[in-house]
């Protein structure tokens, strides 16, 4: 049927070539002797109405897009783009069979916004778009004569609507048209749409025997098949007014930021130039142009920041230049996440900026642009190569100040160098985070910034949660995370696409870094064995950091590898009050408990292993990690109601055992204290209270009691701590309670939150003298046994 089809229509094609010179066309439809390739030329660049006219559902607002304005059009127009492409979803927009008729109401839509990008001199592309994977993609190989007549009934309707327009209105045929069936048949399929598009609107009469028309590749993709498959099909058509289209998304690893292609590397860059290259050998050498009819990276649907950005900015840099040295006209495709539909501003101001320049010329680049700086670590110079492209520095500036070539910087050749000098200038006294900005400008094209980031080390705390909702503590430190690695214990790769350990950014993981929180996303839990897994995250600085999460079903534990010098964290950290660590006990003169803390359950002597999930009181606390490690250390216990009462005051009894069970001292049944209220101090505490005494980690008071029930402050339990990890020497904090804590606490408070311990509430306090909850000191002594090991795996 398709080559009957095709050889009628090729007969009708040869008798019009004789009678129809090749033709371009004018803004008012009059012809001239332009060439369809001047036609195509002149709509560069170009922009799609995405997720409006193509939405599923209702009206143009489904898909979360406002209604299109005429004012929005005009300010689209004065951003600088010369066409616009309209997809059109016309599915749920139709009657039913044999007619087809579609709406009229959503027919008058179409042709306002149509009119008005016309008004403002705009080229007008519209197609058949979602319909291709709504209907015609099984459609055509299962219900082939039903699915073909509604495809021709549209296209009908179309033409004939649309015949009498100016030829700055295109058509389309169908988007990214893919089917089921063999390879064969799925060519065979958009041949047969193909030519069924063709035969009715150069039927139609008006201008469309004239009208340009776009015909897509295979899935619009430029592998050499697709691609060869469309040139011959051209070809045989023999008509001097076709365009070629394809879609391009970037190197697919870079586009979405998968298998460790985090940089605007080589192979992404060939891919552009091989691409780019077939399209036009194939179709442009042969006078037939090109529309890239959309293009952007793949990323973008998850996350605008999926790519880094100076990354992103070279993707576009080049990717624009190469399409129009090879005479391709590109499309950006917008879904309202780039040029705000009511707001008229950008999202990514930057990247506007990038492409506008583009698309008169070529922009300066540099290898990167950011330079991290370690806090309190030695400053050297900072080499960066640029990537010139033709233009020269003009200045290099750092706000209005123009810094001075020899003395801030110097560039040789391609090679720029920052002086030491100069970062230190900028960086001294800075917080950590970027806090600088440098902006080299060039002669043309649009100016390049470096971003001075002062960071340390990040760090990760413990966690728990659900596959729907896991959010690991993360402080960022000035950071910025680049990708994410996912291996079983045994070394076997996790998670989504498992044919790379590196995982898809955004998709499967999403730094937050207002939030300070990394998400593990339920996509990537939906491909996760229950058990162990290792992740490896790897952040711009260059540290890399490892987490270790345990999934159960639905539940997720989530424990820090410690780093060497000091631990990763508790499950503290984004507790409901903002703690981070606990208040201790111990100085005779300054205990203000109330001396009404509840003992807990008589606890074992031997380290246990309770089953922590029945803990009645903890599921959705801000301390269930912390519990759950000091539980299963044997450690803390709970109540015998089968409660763990997180928010309790802990009481001194309790953090003598706790402590002592930390440092695994032995248990002796006969150790008694000299305390004068020995007799109030619970069985289970006294070998404890006996054994700390003697090392000095607790003391009594000044009359002679210990004072068992009374609860600890959090300035005691940092006095407690530091002994019991013998620290010793100064350090300097921050807290905005500083004057507070008492003197005979200071030094113990800021050296314990400068490894990490014990770092204070989320509003910067220390809160010296809040008591302690069961929850604060489970956190903390986990804390601890961190340390501790780190200590011991780093010392020879």
């Amino acid at each position: 049927m398709l080559k009957h089809i095709r050889n009628t229509m090729l007969s009708l094609i040869v008798l019009l070539a004789l009678a129809i010179p090749a033709v371009g066309y004018a803004a008012d439809a009059e012809k001239d002797t332009t060439t369809i390739q001047d036609y195509v030329t002149a709509m560069q660049p170009g922009w799609n109405l995405g997720n409006t006219f193509d939405a599923v559902g209702t009206d143009e607002t489904a898909w979360g897009n406002p209604r299109v304005t005429q004012p929005f059009i005009e300010e689209l127009a004065k951003q600088g783009f010369k066409s616009i492409r309209i997809p059109v979803t016309f599915d749920q927009r139709m009657a039913a069979g044999p007619e087809y008729t579609i709406d009229e109401a959503f027919l008058g839509r179409l042709d306002q916004v149509i009119q008005w990008s016309m008004d403002e001199g705009m080229y007008v592309m519209i197609n058949i778009h979602h319909d291709s994977w709504i209907w015609l993609e099984q459609g055509m190989h299962e219900n082939h004569d039903e699915s073909l007549a509604r495809f021709e009934a549209i296209w009908t309707q179309l033409a004939d609507r649309y015949k009498n327009h100016s030829t700055k209105l295109m058509f389309e045929s169908i988007n990214e048209p893919r089917f089921h069936g063999s390879d064969e048949e799925k060519q065979t399929y958009l041949d047969e749409l193909n030519a069924s598009f063709y035969e009715i609107v150069r039927n139609s009469g008006g201008h469309n025997d004239v009208r340009p028309l776009v015909l897509p590749t295979l899935d619009t993709g430029s592998e050499p098949h697709k691609v060869q498959a469309l040139q011959a099909f051209i070809q045989e058509l023999d008509d001097p007014n076709i365009i070629a289209t394809i879609h391009y998304y970037g190197f697919w690893p870079f586009s979405v930021n998968i298998a460790g292609f985090t940089t605007f590397n080589e192979e992404t860059k060939n891919d552009i130039i091989t691409t780019f290259d077939r399209a036009y050998d194939s179709f442009v050498a042969d006078g037939v142009p090109v529309i890239i009819g959309e293009f952007g990276l793949l990323g973008f649907d998850t996350d605008l920041h999926a790519i880094q950005q100076g990354e992103k900015l070279k993707f576009f840099e080049y990717m624009l230049h190469y399409a129009q040295e090879k005479q391709l006209t590109h499309m950006l495709w917008d879904n309202g996440q780039h040029f705000g539909r009511t707001s008229y501003e950008w999202s990514d101001q930057e990247l506007y900026d990038m492409m506008k320049a583009s698309w008169a010329g070529r922009s300066a680049t540099a290898d990167t642009d950011s330079i991290f700086v370690r806090k309190n670590a030695a400053i050297k110079d900072v080499d960066i190569k640029l990537q010139l492209h033709g233009n020269e520095l003009v200045e290099l500036k750092y706000g209005n100040e123009v810094l001075v070539a020899g003395d801030d910087y110097v560039l040789h050749n391609d090679v720029l160098t920052l002086k030491a000098s100069l970062i230190q200038e900028l960086t001294e006294s800075k917080a950590l985070g970027s806090n600088t900005v440098l902006t080299a400008t060039f002669n043309s094209g649009k100016d390049w910034k470096f971003f001075i980031i002062t960071y340390t080390t990040p760090t990760l705390s413990n966690t728990s949660g659900t596959t729907e909702q896991f959010k690991i503590p993360v402080a960022f430190n000035g950071d910025k995370l680049a990708t994410m690695e996912a291996f079983y214990e045994d070394g076997s790769i996790a998670g989504p696409q498992n044919w790379t350990s590196f995982k898809e950014f955004a998709y499967t993981f999403k730094p937050n870094y207002d939030e300070n929180t990394l998400t593990l996303t339920k996509n990537f839990f939906n491909e996760v064995n229950d058990g162990v897994v290792k992740l490896t995250l790897h952040f711009w600085s260059g540290e890399k950091l490892n987490y270790t999460i345990t999934k159960t079903g639905d539940n997720i534990i989530g424990l820090s590898s410690v780093a060497p010098g000091g631990s990763t964290g508790n499950g503290g950290s984004t507790g409901n009050d903002g703690s981070t660590g606990n208040s201790g006990n111990d100085n005779p003169d300054n205990s203000n408990g109330d001396g009404n803390g509840n003992t807990p359950t008589e606890e074992p002597s031997d380290p246990v292993t309770p089953v922590v999930v029945s803990y009645n009181d903890i599921t959705s606390h801000w301390g269930y990690i912390g519990i759950y490690r000091a539980t299963e250390l044997g450690l803390v216990n709970g109540y015998a109601d089968g409660s763990f009462r997180p928010d309790q005051a802990l009481n001194r009894a309790e953090l003598a055992v706790i402590v002592a069970r930390a440092l695994k001292l032995p248990v002796n049944s006969t150790d008694e204290t000299s305390f004068t209220d020995n007799d109030k101090t619970p069985s289970y505490a006294k070998s404890s209270i006996a054994q700390l005494t003697k090392l000095g980690l607790l003391n009594g008071y000044t009359d002679g009691s210990f004072r068992p029930n009374e609860s600890i402050t959090r300035a005691e339990l940092a006095v407690v701590i530091a002994r019991a990890l013998k620290l010793e020497g100064s350090a300097a904090s921050s807290f905005t309670d500083q004057a507070s804590i008492p003197a005979w606490a200071q030094s113990e408070a800021a050296l314990l939150d400068e490894l990490g311990i014990m770092t204070g509430k989320a509003d910067g306090r220390f809160a010296p003298q809040a008591e302690t909850t069961r929850a604060e000191a489970a956190a903390v002594i986990i804390r601890v046994i961190d340390y501790l090991t780190s200590v011991s795996s780093t010392t020879p």
